[in-house]
């Protein structure tokens, strides 16, 4: 299959000699221009193990000064201040301003406190009565997102093997440690939804981080898969804690331990033929999951038939243990996308 694919602007320039060793090539001028140099100043020259070499006017010698104020509204609340934080933190600010035009009132002091919790990087740095900053300090480009992305995997994965062995033992305090992991996930997410925003406005750093934008938006959608599979886990997790004192009939406990052992199958290859770009492994995984869909009716009948409380709050485990099985299936098929975008 052959794929065609767009390129950046190119232009041919010839080298010069100047002198008896030293070789010259024109920068253009829109080029120079756009990146606001003059004549004198200094640019990154790197060459990379291919043989590509970077010209960067950046590179090396300018440190990200992004920064937004963020004013506190008279009627802000706690829960959507902190949102407006996570919203301006993944747009990719590294330093906010929270100013108030009288004393910031203690709610928003703790939201403030919450969200440098809550994600990688971000830490007070000045406090007042009026205004409190901060400052990121996670240097993004030594942090791999692929790596991050396997970290959210084993950890998704972890959480519904948990979830399930909590339902199994009855166990709430397993139960409850699970919903605590979700928080995990999301500050891996958000970190990662941060990369790609910035490699959108510097793709220096996008070659400093060894991946493509057309990969970093695909990993970026498959975290997001994957975030909304720790979620289902963590559901499963807090409807577990809800049946204590309701004991689920073994029979009916196997068969959902079984379909729920399928189902992270499916999500082990997904994102396997992710990383391997392995498009067999990801078209198996987009027709398992559908027979996943089909083969939960044998549980279903079994919970009609029922009469304790634990009916509903069981079939809407299965339905999160399906909904699992379709974002894998989602996953994979970003795998397919991103192996025919890289074919040639």
């Amino acid at each position: 299959m052959a794929v065609r694919r767009s390129v950046d602007k190119v232009e041919t320039r010839k080298i010069q000699k100047t002198g008896g060793s030293t070789y010259t090539v024109s920068l253009p001028k829109y080029w120079v221009t756009a990146s606001k140099l003059k004549e004198g100043d200094p640019v990154a020259i790197t060459i990379d193990n291919s043989g590509l070499l970077t010209v960067d006017p950046t590179l090396g010698s300018k440190k990200p000064t992004a920064k937004v104020e963020v004013f506190v509204e008279d009627d802000e609340t706690p829960h959507h201040f902190l949102r407006k934080l996570i919203g301006l933190y993944i747009t990719g600010y590294f330093e906010m301003v929270i100013w108030s035009k009288t004393r910031i009132q203690p709610e928003i002091r703790k939201a403030v406190r919450d969200f440098t919790r809550r994600v990688i990087g971000p830490q007070i740095v000045d406090e007042s009565g009026v205004a409190i900053t901060i400052q990121d300090v996670a240097d993004h480009s030594h942090l791999d997102m692929r790596k991050i992305l396997k970290r959210m995997h084993l950890m998704s994965r972890s959480m519904h093997a948990d979830a399930m062995e909590a339902l199994a033992e009855g166990n709430p305090e397993l139960a409850g440690d699970v919903v605590t992991r979700d928080d995990e996930v999301d500050r891996l997410y958000w970190f990662m939804s941060k990369q790609q925003s910035m490699m959108v406005r510097d793709p220096v750093l996008a070659r400093k981080m060894g991946v493509s934008l057309t990969e970093a938006s695909c990993y970026l959608q498959a975290a997001k898969a994957m975030e909304r599979i720790a979620d289902h886990a963590a559901r499963i997790a807090m409807r577990t804690q809800g049946l204590t004192g309701e004991r689920v009939p073994e029979k009916l406990l196997a068969e959902m331990q079984a379909y729920g052992a399928t189902v992270t199958s499916v999500l082990d290859r997904s994102i396997e033929s992710l990383l391997k770009r392995d498009l067999q492994t990801a078209n198996r995984v987009v027709d398992e999951a559908e027979q996943i869909r089909s083969s939960r009716e044998p549980i279903i009948r079994m919970l009609m038939e029922q009469k304790g409380k634990h009916a509903v709050p069981l079939a809407l485990m299965i339905e999160s243990l399906e909904r699992t099985a379709l974002y894998s299936a989602d996953i994979a098929e970003i795998a397919i996308n991103l192996g025919c975008a890289e074919h040639e």
